[in-house]
């Protein structure tokens, strides 16, 4: 019967060479949108890593400096505030960082190396009360603690997608040298790895990449008024940042400090995620995917509807020699799925050129980026299977309808009619 399919599709060249077009466009269309979304499915559902439930950041801002506020004002630093925070009873624990929060736009990067092996990494400064606040568990060795501080140059790492630091497994790691591969490896740059953090990702749809936690020191002058940072208790969560706000606006009103706002990590996240337009796209792909497979199914109905009431003779005459109606509905079925796996193997090439040479970003198209990294060949699979899979029930859907309602057709009403 397959061989007999090929001859019909053979000898209905013309009109199926155009119904082959339509489902290769079709199929390229899908198969972006098939790989955004199961890409970025694929990266959410990878943990984070780090917990932001009950989590808040405390925003503390500096006064306009003025002859009159200087002269009289106590002097004080954001170490004050911090102290201040830990003893409201309804928090657990506070942190203090500097481009380190998770969902923030602020980063801290820096090269690394050991012997000949050397990495850029992100990095972290931040008070031991950190890997609390966010909940980062240690799988190697211990976080540092204020104690530590004071000594010699600790530091926490993590590793990459397969928990690898400058090429070697992040718990083998004993020592590195903070700068780049050349530079001189003397005490002050020099770090021991005193614990070996869980691998991190900066947001759900972001990569795992090495990062280096460097304590965050009283004196460092970089500091600002930092990343400040709280985990509530949970039974406390609710209506915290007003509480927060109207117990510590004076308390918080130091010197030249005060309290900005108070804002829940998950407003930070949604912040986040519309900033960096993964949600404005990933609704963009669904409405796109949506108006695709409706105009597909509407467009397949119509064209295999036309296709099939020109063919009402041949149908008939086929059941008039003994073919049956199901034989019949098969045989057009069949028809059309091997049209569509013709068009899905010229589609797929196309695709597959078209992301090598990421022409979609060139032009502005939504599409993933993977940070210069190449593809999986896993991932070409699954949109391969997807897309086929999708567009194997619209057609087929789309076919059996026409093709039912012809085989209903009186071969003696349809011949006479011819």
């Amino acid at each position: 019967m397959v061989g007999h399919i090929f001859k019909i599709i053979f000898n209905e060249r013309r009109i199926n060479i155009w119904i082959l077009v339509e489902l290769i466009l079709v199929f390229c269309i899908l198969w972006f949108c098939v790989d955004y979304i199961t890409f970025l499915i694929g990266q959410s559902m990878k943990p984070t890593e780090f917990d932001t439930n009950h989590v808040y950041r405390i925003n503390i801002n500096e006064k306009e400096s003025t002859e009159d506020n200087n002269s009289d004002a106590e002097t004080y630093t954001i170490w004050s505030i911090l102290d201040r925070i830990k003893q409201y009873p309804e928090i657990e624990n506070a942190s203090l960082s500097l481009a380190s929060i998770p969902y923030s736009a602020s980063y801290w990067g820096g090269s690394v190396f050991l012997d000949t092996v050397d990495q850029g990494n992100r990095m972290k400064h931040v008070t031991p009360e950190y890997f609390e606040v966010f909940k980062i568990k240690i799988e190697h060795g211990q976080a540092f603690n204020w104690d530590d501080i004071v000594g010699e140059n600790i530091a926490v790492i993590s590793g990459d997608e397969n928990d690898n630091f400058m090429k070697m497994p992040a718990k083998e790691v004993k020592k590195f040298v903070q700068g780049r591969l050349g530079d001189t490896a003397d005490a002050e740059n020099t770090y021991k790895v005193c614990g070996v953090a869980t691998k991190a990702k900066w947001s759900e749809y972001a990569d795992y990449e090495p990062v280096v936690y460097y304590p965050l020191k009283k004196d460092d002058e970089r500091l600002g008024t930092g990343e400040l940072c709280v985990r509530v208790k949970p039974e406390a969560d609710k209506d915290f940042a007003k509480r927060f706000t109207k117990n510590m606006q004076n308390q918080l009103s130091l010197g030249q400090f005060y309290l900005s706002s108070v804002q829940s990590m998950n407003d930070i996240r949604d912040s986040y995620m519309k900033g960096w337009e993964y949600d404005n796209n990933l609704k963009s792909i669904y409405s796109i995917s949506a108006f695709i497979l409706i105009n597909i199914f509407l467009g397949v109905v119509g064209t295999f509807w036309f296709r099939t009431q020109a063919r009402r003779s041949e149908i008939s005459l086929r059941i008039a020699l003994g073919a049956s109606r199901k034989n019949v509905k098969s045989m057009f079925i069949g028809e059309t799925l091997i049209l569509l796996f013709i068009a899905s193997i010229l589609a797929t090439i196309i695709c597959i050129n078209i992301s090598l040479v990421d022409v979609l970003q060139e032009i502005g198209v939504p599409s993933i980026n993977r940070e210069q990294k190449s593809i999986d060949i896993f991932q070409y699979f699954i949109n391969y299977g997807t897309t086929l899979g999708i567009l194997a029930i619209i057609a087929v859907a789309g076919v059996w309808y026409p093709a039912w309602r012809a085989s209903k057709t009186q071969p003696a009403i349809a011949l006479r009619d011819e």
